[in-house]
């Protein structure tokens, strides 16, 4: 029973010492190596997005594609956009100076931050997934 006590005693005397910067900063750098990665596929969801427009531009449907084709490259090329947007309006919103905030406040913000990007992230994957879907499909 005693060694359990001193583990126990232990384990919160060390969670004790966290630096509350220190538990922020780990936070924060869990936010950025998401944004990063929402970054990293920016670059190739605008590329399907070119690719989307450039096959099917709105004055000059040729009757190469379907008009289900059509239909899906227009709702890729939106859904494309929307996710650029959603991440564009998630890093202008983002501070991660948040000066003159509480520990607690702090932690709050970073906590609800780090949902909206890990949104931002499923929100890109998902259109880029389905437009390299569909592109591959339409290159068959």
């Amino acid at each position: 029973m005693k060694k359990i006590f001193l583990a126990t005693f232990a384990v919160l005397a060390l969670n004790a010492c966290i630096n509350p910067k220190d538990e922020e900063k780990k936070v924060l750098d869990d936010i950025i190596k998401i944004h990063d990665k929402v970054m990293s596929n920016d670059e190739h969801l605008m590329q399907n997005k070119m690719k989307l427009d450039t096959l099917s531009p709105p004055d000059k449907f040729t009757d190469k594609y379907t008009p289900q084709q059509k239909t899906m490259m227009r709702a890729l090329s939106l859904k494309l956009s929307d996710a650029d947007v959603t991440m564009e309006g998630w890093m202008n919103r983002f501070d991660p100076a948040q000066k003159g905030k509480s520990h607690e406040e702090i932690m709050t913000y970073l906590a609800d931050q780090k949902k909206r990007v890990v949104y931002v992230d499923s929100v890109v994957a998902v259109a880029v997934h389905e437009s390299d879907d569909f592109l591959s499909r339409l290159k068959k």
